[in-house]
């Protein structure tokens, strides 16, 4: 799993599949066989247990995959009925506790949150507002990008196959690959909504993997199918890393941000005020980033007297008149705007973050995206972030590859605007 781009990418968000894939992983892990029945026993309660907390808490999708590892418990006979009935009671109720005080507080009216929203994009269908996909998207798209290893599908189908393996086998990928087919009954399709099955898929193709590798030394088949299986683990990692690097340039806001901290570094001003509009905050401008300190954002800031740097308080106003109000402007001291157009007032543009816009292929003699972008300005407006490494790295290539270059097309994003008058 450590060579799977998206899987390591979105654990580090703060989404509550995330919250939920911990649970469900751990969940995968306690139904792997045990040293003992007794343990067994106790780990699959646990399991159990984890996938409940899981749905009635975090996502409410997760029910479909309790169904599904609950029915094939059953129908093995790893549990029987009556303790798998009193652990789902058990963590139903404990999970309801603990999800429907807290958040009927937050949002002052009794509310399980995961109920609603399951009657709002299953029943009602309102999630296909955000698009719909073909029922086979999961199997044809999305797990195979999850996957990565093209290898995977065919070692778990050969782990399968093989008397040794095959009932480990069957634990890992029916109950997982029914949660797949079920879901797929759901219009509005999304990778993040199955990663829940990528730990016990890549199980089970290890499975098939340990069974070619243990027999390396008595064929030579097998050592150089081992030998293709380890590079394909490198070849997925480099393209791991390379997926790692794109996608960092589809973040201009948290980059401009970046970018503006640097340039206010030595402002003797102790707070400044800072406009971001949608697109910036929709890319990366998150609390995480724009208050490193830690400060109270629900009350006045009082900057500690020994601090280097200046405050940057932001406003996201992104609706209604007040954006047309040229006194709405005069309160900032620097704006992030996708349209510098629509910041009223006397601003100096200091600079464009640029954004990922595909791939770009170079011949000798034509120009990178941007008029001027070879000399580190796009329209007049210097490049600033991680579009000007880019464009470095650009021209360092084509200066060896005799004007070649094969790599991301950067387009500008977001102007870092700052008051003159």
């Amino acid at each position: 799993m450590a060579s799977q781009f998206h899987i390591n990418y979105y654990v580090s968000r703060t989404l509550p599949n995330m919250y939920a894939f911990c649970l469900t992983a751990l969940a995968s892990a306690f139904l792997l066989p045990q040293s003992s029945p007794h343990l067994s026993a106790a780990r699959q309660k646990q399991a159990i247990a984890l996938l409940v907390i899981a749905a009635a808490i975090f996502r409410s999708e997760v029910a479909v995959l309790l169904s599904t590892t609950g029915l094939y418990l059953l129908f093995t006979r790893r549990i029987g009925l009556r303790p798998l009935v009193l652990t789902f009671l058990g963590s139903f109720i404990s999970s309801l506790l603990i999800s429907v005080p807290i958040d009927s507080y937050f949002w002052q009216k009794p509310l399980w949150p995961e109920l609603w929203g399951f009657y709002f994009n299953a029943i009602l269908g309102s999630s296909s507002e955000w698009g719909i996909s073909p029922w086979h998207y999961y199997f044809t798209s999305a797990l195979p990008k999850l996957l990565l290893n093209p290898f995977v599908p065919a070692l778990a189908v050969y782990a399968l196959l093989q008397p040794g393996t095959s009932r480990a086998t069957q634990a890992l990928l029916i109950p997982n690959l029914l949660f797949v087919a079920i879901y797929s009954a759901q219009p509005h399709k999304e990778a993040r909504f199955i990663f829940y099955v990528v730990p016990s898929l890549t199980a089970a193709a290890a499975l098939g993997a340990n069974f070619v590798s243990s027999r390396a030394s008595k064929s030579i088949i097998y050592r150089g199918v081992s030998a293709v299986i380890a590079l394909s683990v490198l070849v997925s990692f480099a393209g791991s890393t390379a997926m790692l690097l794109f996608s960092s340039l589809n973040y201009p806001g948290g980059d401009a941000l970046q970018q503006l901290s640097y340039i206010t570094r030595d402002d003797p001003t102790p707070v400044i005020d800072v406009h971001a509009d949608v697109l910036s905050c929709m890319t990366g401008l998150t609390l995480f980033g724009q208050n490193p300190s830690g400060y109270p954002i629900a009350f006045p800031i009082h900057p500690h007297p020994d601090s280097t740097a200046p405050v940057l308080v932001f406003d996201k106003t992104e609706k209604g008149d007040q954006l047309y109000w040229p006194r709405f402007w005069e309160r900032f001291d620097y704006a992030l705007a996708e349209n510098p157009r629509k910041v009223l007032g006397g601003w100096q543009v200091i600079g464009v973050v640029t954004g990922y816009d595909g791939v770009e292929i170079l011949k000798p003699g034509s120009p990178a995206a941007g008029d001027e972008s070879e000399k580190g300005t796009i329209g007049g407006e210097k490049i600033l972030g991680l579009g000007a490494n880019v464009a470095a790295l650009r021209n360092l290539v084509r200066g060896y590859t005799g004007g070649w270059w094969v790599g991301p097309r950067m387009s500008p994003r977001i102007r870092i605007l700052r008051r003159v008058s």
